[in-house]
């Protein structure tokens, strides 16, 4: 087990935003996160579970607690057939490339996806109009006691972005996929234009968590999807401290440099109050919110209850 103290969130997640956290543990075995979880339970402290950051904001005050990340022996991938046995902690577009290299499909949306398999599992990932949970068998997860539970994917309670795993304390540790034997040129020509896609889409030069705002069928069907109401109602460039409202894309918020947390979070705010003054829709956030006592919270709730 690595442990490392008053790590620099700034450096270490996604967006490049946060104060400090006290503990960061990365477990290689279950054995390990048990010993973590006792190491700050004697001290008082609260954890939470981590994959890539990439969908996380943590507050400019850091973490008064542990952090803890799955670690590459809970990376692997073991094929059976069409079956791919997949740990937590695996890479995506490193599973993705494993079974485009064997000729299996099914997954290819989530190449360019920097998430983990927890993270995918947590959030129900996906691009294309897809889901991650489309090709799930089943899903481990360990409780708060370290018990073993196995979850079909119907037991999952999969919604669009959305798990149990979201509302229980739960750490995934592995999945059971199931793909379609495809030619290997097909996949990989679907795979090169998702990427070619993206690349054109989406910025990729400032540090961002991806797609801020979750699309609503109902709002996309009458305005269309987040990026294009935000930019409708004047806010594409929007800059707000050291963080904007991408100019390429208008449901990204980049970090120009030297964002804060705060910056990050009026401009959710702002986003949610004038597209619901356009449209009489409320956004609701993919990106999750870490305090600093280590409660994860939607970043659209923590922007209106911290600023509002």
């Amino acid at each position: 087990m690595a442990l490392y103290k008053d790590i620099s969130l700034k450096e270490f997640s996604y967006w490049r935003v946060g104060g400090k956290a006290d503990f960061l543990f990365i477990v290689d075995t279950i054995l390990e996160l048990k010993e973590a979880l006792v190491y700050l339970e004697k001290l008082g402290l609260p954890s939470i579970v981590i994959g890539n950051t990439t969908n996380l904001l943590f507050s400019d005050a850091g973490v008064r607690g542990g952090l803890i990340k799955l670690g590459p022996k809970f990376s692997s991938c073991q094929f059976e057939r069409n079956v791919l046995t997949v740990g937590g902690g695996a890479y995506l577009p490193y599973v993705v490339r494993q079974c485009v290299n064997r000729g299996l499909s099914g997954i290819e949306h989530l190449v360019g996806v920097p998430a983990s398999l927890g993270g995918a599992v947590y959030m129900n990932a996906g691009s294309q109009r897809k889901s991650f949970s489309d090709n799930l068998i089943s899903v481990d997860s360990l409780d708060e006691n370290g018990s073993l539970i196995t979850r079909s994917r119907d037991e999952c309670l999969f919604s669009y972005r959305n798990s149990i795993f979201q509302s229980n304390t739960e750490l995934v540790i592995g999945a059971k996929i199931r793909l379609n034997f495809q030619s290997k040129s097909i996949i990989r020509h679907e795979c090169l234009n998702i990427l070619k896609s993206r690349r054109k889409k989406f910025p990729r030069k400032k540090p961002s968590c991806g797609s801020v705002f979750i699309s609503d069928p109902a709002m996309y069907d009458t305005f269309g999807p987040p990026g294009k109401v935000i930019e409708d109602v004047g806010l594409k460039g929007y800059k707000i401290g050291g963080a904007s409202i991408s100019t390429q894309h208008a449901n990204f918020i980049v970090n120009d440099g030297n964002a804060k947390a705060i910056d990050i979070l009026n401009l959710i705010l702002l986003s949610l109050d004038r597209v619901q003054a356009k449209t009489g829709f409320r956004l609701k956030s993919e990106a999750k919110y870490v305090s600093e006592n280590c409660a994860l919270i939607d970043a659209d709730q923590a922007a209106l209850t911290l600023l509002a």
